[in-house]
């Protein structure tokens, strides 16, 4: 009996340990931003109150950059690696931008508690309280100026290095047009031939909605010129929008291409319904070696610590 009752112990110890660090420090870090949103935040009713104490609150969290560490049997000097994609890391001390929301009743906004710490939340401490309205944005003309630039600096390089720059680093100006551009191209259905024929063999029929010409327009180093990108899309608006040509124009032939404000208000707009994207719902690379945009490093060589 003697005999076992260390051994118990031994294990006893251990699994305490083993427990102790895996510990997730969630609920300590969420009681600290209740309490910093509570002491800080005034002109909120006593049922909004209430929400913030009594309620479990959403994380929002993005990654600031991730832990690395040195193996045991590193020695005093430098680690020799093959590739500086196998350097060893810790995955839960990732140094996180953590956001505690809560998003009480009646108050059209969302309470957010900024703070860091580490991914289990250990060391995690509040620097400050907003009150945040939250807006979904409009993914269709992000992608879609995203397109037209990169079709511009690719296609079209007879433009100066100030025009190309002017493409690259700043907002278009949205137009309806009537250009004479013709939309029915292959490439605007968005369906391959396999595609198509899925469809049909499902009875789905082929989108029927009249396409919208839109227009991205970047002014030009000529005051009398403009840079304009046209494309198509059947939803009336830049969602779905297909790029179809780029042109160097003159400022009197895009506007009079314009669409008048009555004939745009009677185009129908369809937007997919979509919900809101917070850092936490995306997919942040969490180490920047394993971007395929990526040089291997050479098989030989270190890194020093």
């Amino acid at each position: 009996m003697k005999r076992i009752l260390p051994i118990i112990f031994a294990m006893t110890a251990a699994l305490a340990v083993l427990t102790g660090c895996q510990t997730d420090y969630t609920k300590s870090a969420v009681e600290r931003a209740r309490t910093y949103a509570l002491k800080n935040l005034k002109g909120l009713s006593d049922n909004q109150r209430n929400f913030i104490r009594y309620t479990q609150p959403e994380i929002y969290e993005n990654i600031v950059y991730p832990r690395y560490v040195t193996p045991l049997d590193a020695g005093a000097s430098h680690i020799e690696i093959d590739d500086v994609r196998h350097f060893p890391v810790a995955p839960r001390h990732d140094l996180m931008h953590s956001c505690v929301v809560w998003t009480p009743p009646d108050l059209g906004a969302k309470v957010v508690v900024a703070g860091d710490g580490e991914r289990s939340m250990m060391f995690w401490e509040p620097h400050r309280v907003i009150v945040k309205r939250y807006d979904p944005g409009d993914t269709g003309l992000k992608s879609a100026t995203d397109a037209a630039s990169a079709f511009v600096r690719n296609n079209m390089q007879y433009l100066s290095t100030a025009e190309l720059n002017r493409v690259r680093f700043d907002k278009p100006e949205t137009v309806y047009t009537r250009l004479p551009v013709d939309p029915e191209e292959p490439e605007q259905t968005g369906l391959s031939s396999w595609e198509e024929y899925l469809n049909e063999k499902e009875g789905k029929k082929p989108e029927t909605s009249p396409y919208t010409q839109l227009s991205l327009m970047w002014p030009a180093d000529d005051p009398l010129q403009c840079i304009v990108v046209t494309g198509f899309s059947r939803s009336g608006t830049f969602d779905g929008w297909k790029l179809r040509t780029g042109e160097l124009m003159d400022v009197n032939k895009l506007n009079g291409a314009r669409l008048t404000r009555e004939e745009i208000d009677a185009i129908p707009k369809t937007v997919r319904a979509r919900g809101l994207v917070f850092p936490s719902e995306n997919d942040p690379v969490r180490n920047p070696f394993d971007s395929p945009d990526y040089d291997k490093a050479p098989h030989s060589g270190s890194i020093r610590y």
